[in-house]
């Protein structure tokens, strides 16, 4: 990964540090593959994808999500809340999109909620164990 791909990755947590979010982890990484910041805000789990680019000459960055990129997320964040033992919360999807004009100076787009549906709820660890078999279908 480029040095400027870890820089913006790094604007992007403090980012959201300046917005009141707890960051837990950059650059969490998983069989599922990797997230690029993960942090808390006001009761949520947020998984957020960063995306950069150099020079306002190419446009803003931004990542359509597709429904294999949909996937890889949220099994990302399916392994990250197997991994780690935490109490029942929400959790999101955001996209932070960065684009860089000089070596101090960027602008920064958050897209909140970027999949675009309801939040996933992580059930607290007294939730039912999972049945061996399922009914079948009738």
């Amino acid at each position: 990964m480029s040095s400027f791909d870890e820089r913006a990755k790094q604007a992007a947590a403090e980012f959201l540090r300046n917005r009141g979010y707890t960051v837990i982890e950059e650059g969490w990484k998983s069989p599922a593959g990797t997230a690029d910041v993960i942090a808390e805000g006001d009761g949520t789990l947020v998984f957020a994808d960063v995306q950069a680019r150099s020079g306002a000459d190419k446009g803003f960055a931004f990542e359509v999500v597709g429904a294999g990129e949909r996937a890889r997320r949220e099994m990302v964040a399916l392994a990250y809340l197997a991994a780690h033992d935490l109490p029942a919360t929400a959790v999101r999807f955001d996209n932070i999109c960065l684009t860089a004009f000089a070596e101090d100076r960027a602008l920064i787009r958050h897209h909140v909620n970027a999949l675009g549906e309801a939040l996933l709820e992580h059930p607290a660890s007294t939730a039912a164990p999972i049945p061996d078999a399922l009914p079948e279908a009738a």
